[in-house]
């Protein structure tokens, strides 16, 4: 990880753990969480761009599509309640294990363009599923990615 990008997510998790008190006030509220989660869910995912937060795992069809897709698989609005959710039960997280918690949700995989079509088509249907937990219901194959899931 480059200097830049330590900085970046450090500025980051000191703007997140600044709002926690926030999202102890919104997050029972499905309505202020989900309009919380989407406005806090751009400075996350520009901040993990870049090979860092590549996994390296691709679909199988990706492997021979022309057009392919990095596909966050977990969604970026999800990952925030799910990230402010941990740093609101572990106050004293710190940076290091914050990066981790960055790796863990906000990673990348490698799709066809009409493979993540179909994810998104069908998250959005389907919204209590997560991008990796539609892969297998729309017959996506991401070899090892239940490792990383772990």
């Amino acid at each position: 990880m480059s200097e830049t990008t330590f900085i970046n997510i450090y500025e980051t998790y000191l703007d997140f753990t600044s709002l926690v008190l926030r999202w102890r006030q919104v997050k029972d509220d499905a309505f202020l969480r989900k309009k919380f989660c989407t406005r806090n869910r751009n400075p996350l995912f520009d901040i993990t761009k870049g090979p860092y937060f590549d996994t390296n795992l691709c679909s199988e069809a990706s492997l021979s599509a022309k057009n392919k897709v990095k596909d966050h698989y977990y969604q970026r609005s999800k990952v925030v309640g799910i990230i402010f959710e941990i740093l609101d039960k572990n106050p004293e997280i710190g940076i290091q294990n914050f990066i981790l918690l960055l790796k863990h949700y906000c990673s990348v995989v490698t799709l066809a363009y009409h493979e993540h079509q179909h994810v998104t088509s069908f998250c959005k249907s389907n919204p209590e599923f997560f991008n990796h937990q539609a892969y297998e219901k729309c017959g996506i194959k991401v070899d090892g990615l239940e490792d990383f899931l772990k």
